[in-house]
């Protein structure tokens, strides 16, 4: 790397070396300096050279001053750009919504806003985008989102990426040159459509189980200064899960205590295309491409955000190849003082600690200094002539809310699948910064973030640029034995800079639906098809030629009418070298009920799971094919589907007095009825005048015998088919209590949760129908952010008690199992609340359950117990320390 000098004020300098060679003083010229420069102090982060080394780089154009008249420049042409970047982006018509967040947000802010420092859960501070920043590359991809070559070479791009299977079938490349956007916009939607048919394990990568897991970390580059301080160790998905890019990104880096998280994104999506295309394990300097945007291509000295769009296409047009990183070693900055960026003073500190070139500024050139009566300071200009890597241009494939740039998901799995990065901006709201733990996994959808008042608020931290480098779908997850913790439609897995001790060593898994609602764009690089030998035998089956071994474990099976049950239970599939096959089963009266990667890991802790529910009952032969390379095995499996009656079960406790309503729940049960509520609603319940029910439906009655003696209490309940079951209760009715209390007056399951009246939301805690199922594992919501979230469910008893008798309530949470019911935990206690969690940490099963409580009296012959609730639980079986 060699230095190169240019002079914007070389003219004056000259002058005034002239002026004092012949005596005469000149007054002083308004040049930048640091602070004491004019008392002849040099800066600290100053080189000093002598007056002829330093008017003969002025004369060359070695030397580059920074005049205060040019500082202002700077800031005027920052404001001119943020009032034109808002200015045409107010003019939009129908503004997408992440446009229109921005627009909000500008009514705040009518002058440009630096970049915004922000604390992140590793304990490192990173500057996110300020306004100025994020409105500039909205704008930027706006204009893209309409440009018709933009969606061409999207599409192009796309189209050279297919099989040839599907190329026969798309529009050429060719035959859109000339068109306008709307009929390029229905080619790459055809293009998309196409992709959805394609066979998911080649064309969009279906991901596979690792055998040991893990990544294959770069070596650190030597030196003071680093980019990133890996090697990081994920332990979830990217560890458990091969996918195609996996080992063809460069390791996960940290940006630190500066905005540059466009020059990572950037200078990643480069390192992954020299692995892909070049076998090439390039580790860039991000310093290099800083220095090169802020101090020559759009100078900025004192805001470090930018556009990795930008930073990319001036590479290419000006031809800039990219050094290593042990050319200029990254500096993070860790000892820049915590304020938004914008001038010197939040550039304190940049150069401490850090031993390699620098200066108290955002492309940190170094300044250089002589003393000719005035101290006269100017930047090193530092240039890069190769060999070194190239730039390629980005492509925009997708923008939020934007009609001529729709979400195809399929689209972008193929690019994934074939070797290219996204290129991601989104504002950081809480769920991406605060909650993720360390699994990575992004699940707070909320637009909020935490104040400076540390309440949660609507808002977002800033903006940020990330890389995607895989998609798992949820197909692939289930089929390995993972069950997604939401929805979404999959998890695109997410580089980010921030360092090793942030998500998952990294990286995070942020799910389709996240990403689609509320990210910003995506862009791609455009390079072509050509891809290295090593791409090629990573993306290739080892041991091909061998054909997979289908085992029957059970022949006939059985599985119960309407009931989720795992086909995986009833056969294994094994190879001698491959972890994952493709496995279809179909199904003579179903139709394909799978088609897709199949794990063969035996090592694995859980096998693969297919679990398929049947609406019908009956017999049927399920055929199972499963292929690798060229090898394949075939067999068929009987399954007996059953239709079972229900079952029912009449529960009461304690002694029926005359007069006074006695509570009897019915406990209805149906393996093949997979709404319990309905169930609930089909249980009808007669008694014999005179005396009364509240209701004849329902799963619990409060009833009330007028006559002493012995009286019944006839249920029924009745299941989708007709089949029925019925029970009898007798009851021997004493006559009226002289002490009732304590009475229960009311009692059931609750759920925390947010109500929205008109339109306002709050924490309310609606009643829970029986029959319902609930998911014990859930929290639920709080008006007191500084403490925990709850859980979501509990029990709860309101209580008669007119003398303020001591009271306490033994609550239990019953589940019924393969052995029967049973307690699954037990409190004794003086509340009349019972909170209803999870039990034990892994393995999540659903089954019937009731929620019982016995309200003690000091005389316990005037004790009540009742079931206050009944339907189903979810909830962890099984406890892994």
């Amino acid at each position: 790397m060699k230095r190169l000098w240019s002079s914007t004020l070389g003219a004056t300098l000259l002058s005034v070396l002239v002026a004092c060679s012949s005596g005469t003083a000149p007054p002083p010229p308004t040049l930048y300096t640091e602070k004491n420069a004019w008392s002849g102090a040099i800066p600290g982060d100053a080189q000093t050279v002598s007056a002829d080394e330093f008017s003969r780089g002025i004369a060359t154009g070695e030397l580059q001053l920074i005049s205060s008249a040019d500082l202002a420049a700077q800031k005027a042409a920052r404001e001119a750009q943020y009032q034109q970047d808002l200015a045409f982006l107010r003019g939009l018509q129908n503004p997408s919504p992440a446009v229109q967040r921005l627009l909000d947000q500008a009514t705040a802010h009518p002058t440009f806003e630096g970049d915004r420092p922000v604390k992140v859960p590793g304990g490192q501070t990173v500057l996110l985008f300020g306004l100025g920043t994020q409105l500039h590359n909205a704008a930027e991809t706006a204009r893209l989102a309409g440009n018709v070559d933009n969606a061409l070479t999207q599409y192009r791009l796309l189209y050279d990426l297919l099989p040839e299977t599907l190329k026969a079938q798309a529009p050429t490349p060719d035959s859109l040159k000339g068109k306008g956007m709307a009929e390029v916009r229905a080619a790459l939607d055809t293009l998309n459509t196409l992709l959805g048919t394609a066979p998911a394990s080649g064309t969009l990568g279906a991901a596979r189980l690792e055998p040991n897991g893990g990544l294959q970390p770069l070596a650190i580059t030597p030196g003071n200064g680093t980019d990133n301080n890996g090697p990081c160790a994920p332990t979830n998905l990217v560890k458990r899960y091969w996918f195609p890019l996996k080992n063809f990104v460069s390791s996960i880096k940290n940006q630190a205590n500066r905005g540059t998280c466009w020059d990572f994104s950037a200078i990643g999506a480069v390192e992954s295309r020299e692995r892909v295309q070049n076998n090439n394990p390039a580790d860039l300097s991000e310093q290099f491409l800083a220095n090169k945007v802020k101090q020559d291509w759009d100078a900025s000295d004192y805001v470090d955000g930018y556009s990795s769009v930008s930073a990319l296409n001036t590479a290419v047009d000006k031809g800039q190849q990219l050094p290593s990183e042990a050319g200029w070693t990254y500096n993070g900055a860790m000892n820049r003082p915590y304020v938004k960026d914008g001038d010197s003073g939040s550039y304190a500190n940049t150069c401490k600690g850090y031993t390699g070139t620098c200066s108290e500024t955002a492309h940190e050139s170094r300044r250089t200094c002589t003393t000719v009566i005035f101290t006269f300071c100017s930047y090193v200009k530092v240039t890069f002539g190769g060999p070194g890597v190239a730039a390629s241009r980005p492509v925009l494939v997708w923008a939020n809310g934007n009609k001529d740039t729709p979400w195809n998901l399929n689209s972008l799995r193929l690019l994934l699948a074939q070797g290219h990065v996204l290129i991601a901006s989104f504002p950081v709201y809480k769920g991406f910064r605060d909650d993720v733990t360390g699994d990575g996994v992004v699940s707070n959808y909320k637009k909020t973030m935490i104040d400076d008042k540390s309440k949660e608020v609507e808002g977002d931290y800033g903006g940020h640029v990330v890389q995607i480098v895989g998609f798992l779908s949820n197909e692939d997850l289930t089929a390995f034995g993972t069950t997604p913790k939401i929805g979404g439609g999959g998890y695109f897995i997410v580089k980010n800079s921030w360092g090793c001790k942030n998500g998952d060593g990294g990286y995070y898994y942020v799910p389709a639906d996240y990403v689609s609602g509320l990210f910003s764009d995506l862009y791609t690089l455009d390079f072509d098809s050509r891809r290295s030998d090593a791409w090629t035998k990573e993306q290739a089956t080892p041991g091909g030629s061998q054909a997979p071994a289908i085992e029957l474990k059970s022949n006939p099976a059985r599985a119960d009418l309407r009931v989720e049950t795992d086909l995986a239970a009833f056969f294994r599939v094994t190879h001698p070298v491959a972890k994952s096959v493709t496995l279809r089963v179909s199904s003579d009266v179903d139709g394909v009920l799978y088609n897709g990667p199949w794990s063969t890991d035996t090592g694995a802790l859980f096998g693969p799971t297919l679990k398929r529910t049947f609406a019908t009952p009956g017999s049927r032969t399920l055929s199972l094919l499963a292929s690798y390379g060229t090898g394949q095995a075939q067999a068929s499996l009987s399954v007996n589907v059953v239709n079972s009656p229900p079952t029912l079960t009449l529960n009461a406790s304690g002694d029926a007095h005359q007069n006074e309503a006695y509570p009897v729940t019915a406990l209805v049960a149906d393996p093949n009825e997979t709404d319990a509520a309905a169930l609930c609603a089909r249980t009808t319940w007669s008694v014999d005048a005179p005396d009364t029910l509240p209701a004849t439906t329902g799963c619990s009655q409060p009833i009330t015998f007028r006559t002493l003696g012995a009286r019944q209490v006839r249920v029924t309940t009745v299941d989708l088919e007709g089949l029925s079951a019925s029970r009898t209760l007798t009851v021997n009715v004493l006559p009226p209590s002289v002490n009732p209390y304590p009475r229960i007056v009311s009692s059931g399951v609750y759920s925390r949760q947010f109500i929205t009246i008109g339109n306002f939301p709050f924490c309310g805690s609606p009643a829970v129908a029986p029959g319902n199922t609930i998911d014990l594992r859930e929290k639920g919501c709080t008006l007191v952010s500084s403490q925990p979230d709850p859980t979501r469910y509990f029990g709860s008893v309101e209580v008669e008690n007119p003398s303020g008798e001591a009271l306490t309530y033994d609550w239990t949470l019953y589940v019924t199992d393969n052995r029967g019911e049973v307690p699954l935990y037990r409190t004794v206690a003086s509340t009349n609340t019972f909170q209803l969690y999870p039990y034990a940490n892994a393995i999540d099963v659903t089954n019937p359950c009731r929620v019982a409580v016995t309200v003690n009296a000091p005389d316990p012959a005037r004790s009540k117990t009742q079931t206050v609730w009944s339907g189903r639980c979810t909830y962890y079986s099984t406890r892994l320390n």
